[in-house]
């Protein structure tokens, strides 16, 4: 890209008065500045919008839009269809961005114009501290590739939390084009449609380790409401229609499987949990024996191949 990027700021809000101020604040200080920073308030009980309107009302960088309480998938409906910008950051109204988060995240899209998704790392503050992603290859950027087949047959939470997730515009525009019921069921933790729907329509990710953004902890968080084991089972159940409609999209069948070794190929430096993944698949697919076994040797000379180059 001659110019920067443009990046469109999608902040949704729900009864955050106390932290939605601070949030749209980080935006705004990016030492690369954002295009436009939209802030949907879904319903807020309290404050929230009137605080806006005194901090923001007479700033041209920032659209202030109420709308009445529908989920936060709504409410990223809402901020994207007013938004211009090629890429689409999200941010949390509880959450803060690093100074340099957005400028971060355009190197990466400039350098590599066929990434579609970047995330990274997350910084815990208020009743817990440290790092959100933990395992060991979260200690190192990484380009995670192509994750179709993972996708539709070994789904995996490939991302972070809402406020370390930037996309190209195109792809975000697919994710949000779930359907009306399933819209009203993501009222809170659409970020698996990001992770999910990423991966099945093909987009390519990147991870970086370091944490360029702050997720804020309490006990309002999303993933601490969902503990029950009612809750987890109605959440297992609206996952499996999310991961149907996007496998339905492009139109998945046991013939994917049939791709593992292309796909395998796209992941420099593949996990050795990938690597059993992918060979599962490959031993999976509707081909002759011998061209199974060809694949999940090619598989595994892959895998090799980048444990040589690692060192």
């Amino acid at each position: 890209m001659s110019t920067p990027p443009k990046f469109s700021v999608l902040v949704s809000s729900y009864n955050y008065a106390e932290h939605v101020v601070q949030a749209v604040e980080s935006a705004l200080a990016q030492t690369l500045a954002p295009h436009e920073v939209i802030v949907v308030d879904d319903g807020s009980a309290d404050d929230s919008v009137a605080r806006l309107q005194a901090r923001f009302g007479g700033d041209a960088r920032v659209q202030i839009v109420a709308q009445p309480n529908a989920g936060q998938m709504a409410a990223w409906i809402t901020g994207f269809a007013r938004s211009s910008g090629d890429f689409i950051a999200l941010l949390d109204s509880d959450d803060l961005w690093e100074s340099g988060y957005l400028a971060a995240m355009a190197d990466v899209f400039v350098r590599q114009p066929d990434v579609d998704f970047v995330f990274c790392n997350m910084a815990l503050f208020g009743t817990r501290s440290g790092l959100m992603l933990q395992r060991g290859w979260h200690r190192r950027d990484r380009d995670l590739g192509l994750s179709v087949l993972l996708g539709c047959f070994e789904p995996r939470w490939q991302g972070v939390a809402t406020s370390g997730n930037t996309l190209r515009r195109a792809l975000m525009a697919r994710i949000l084009a779930l359907p009306a019921e399933q819209v009203a069921q993501w009222r809170t933790r659409p970020d698996d449609c990001l992770f999910y729907g990423a991966d099945i329509l093909g987009g390519h990710k990147v991870y970086l380790a370091e944490p360029l953004a702050r997720h804020r902890e309490h006990a309002s968080n999303a993933l601490l409401l969902d503990r029950s084991p009612l809750r987890r089972m109605r959440y297992a159940l609206r996952r499996e229609r999310m991961l149907a409609h996007y496998r339905e999209q492009i139109a998945a069948g046991p013939r994917l499987l049939t791709l593992a070794r292309l796909e395998f190929r796209t992941k420099p430096r593949p996990t050795a949990t990938e690597w059993r993944l992918y060979l599962g698949m490959a031993a999976r697919s509707p081909q002759r024996l011998g061209r199974r076994l060809g694949d999940m040797l090619a598989i595994t000379a892959h895998y090799l191949a980048s444990l040589r180059g690692a060192r």
